[in-house]
């Protein structure tokens, strides 16, 4: 089905949001004050139009309150974010994601009303902290304080002590083994003796310390 977005700052986050739904045959509009930005992203937009985000009546003649969600993503500059933000959410905007650059304006977004914050650099510090301290994690998904749902590789050391589901020794009331994906193949609920390979990535959901302690055995 196709949706409707409205992307407010084409910056390379911006940009990058707007090529991928127009992948997925979504309807864009997309708004910047630099006519460079707009014009290098003109074929991806089914609307293209040059205009300040911060600016009220230029953005209540975009009729935000149409789009199933909107995507804010100002360069750097805190004011305009929260001014667009702001703007966006008095408008009637249904969605709003926005951008944070910091954690003060992680905060001032959130009491702004913003429905979805992204913070690139706290997102991708986290996971590169817990890749290195668990360096077979290929990904997670935080799901609550202490709930997760990760991807690791099953490594040599795993599988020698571990030939089966049933090895790994799970507390099923604190970890749940979703799947194991082996190549293209995906093997959904595995049963206990189903053989782990080397190389195999183990998708589990779970709370935090039995994550970890599964961790020690990579």
């Amino acid at each position: 089905m196709t949706r409707q977005f409205a992307i407010l700052g084409l910056g390379y986050f911006g940009s990058t949001v707007a090529r991928e739904l127009k992948r997925h045959n979504n309807q864009l509009l997309g708004v910047d004050r630099d006519e460079s930005r707009v014009d290098a992203m003109a074929e991806h937009l089914d609307h293209a139009v040059i205009a300040d985000v911060t600016d009220e009546k230029a953005l209540a003649e975009l009729s935000l309150e149409n789009y199933d969600a909107v995507v804010i993503d100002v360069d750097g500059n805190l004011e305009a974010s929260v001014i667009c933000t702001l703007h966006a959410k008095e408008l009637g905007a249904r969605e709003i994601w926005a951008k944070a650059h910091s954690d003060a304006h992680y905060k001032l977004l959130d009491r702004l009303g913003a429905d979805h914050i992204v913070y690139p650099e706290y997102d991708t510090g986290i996971r590169v902290a817990e890749s290195l301290n668990y360096h077979a994690m290929v990904d997670f998904i935080r799901l609550g304080e202490r709930e997760f749902i990760v991807e690791i590789e099953a490594t040599e050391r795993l599988t020698e002590h571990c030939a089966t589901v049933a090895q790994l020794d799970i507390d099923e009331r604190a970890l749940c083994l979703v799947a194991i994906k082996r190549g293209d193949e995906v093997i959904r609920a595995p049963e206990r003796n189903t053989e782990l390979a080397c190389g195999d990535h183990l998708v589990l959901m779970g709370d935090l310390a039995a994550l970890r302690e599964l961790g020690n055995k990579l």
